[in-house]
């Protein structure tokens, strides 16, 4: 069973998601996220989605970040508004 959400922050949802599946007796075999934020969340050095998460015990891989997103802006002219919103979102907030 792959789990899939569209976005993360601290990843408590994935976790709470995790033990239902298995209190149900399945077994996950992943986590797939859509936008992982990146975000440092409260005491944490690393985003859910850039280390191994042992609690869950499997994988979670994440599309796209934060950072793809600044990429992607950085090489176009339009919407640099966006652009400015996006790095100073991630300096605030991110790893």
């Amino acid at each position: 069973m792959l789990i899939v959400d569209d976005v993360i922050t601290a990843g408590t949802a994935v976790r709470e998601s995790v033990q239902l599946i298995r209190r149900a007796g399945a077994t996950p075999a992943g986590v797939l996220i859509a936008l992982d934020r990146e975000e440092r969340g409260a005491g944490a050095r690393s985003p859910p989605c850039r280390k191994p998460n042992r609690a869950s015990r499997c994988a979670w891989r994440s599309i796209v970040g934060a950072r793809d997103l600044i990429a992607l802006l950085e090489q176009r002219e339009r919407p640099r508004e966006a652009l400015g919103a996006m790095r100073a979102y991630r300096e605030r907030y991110g790893v």
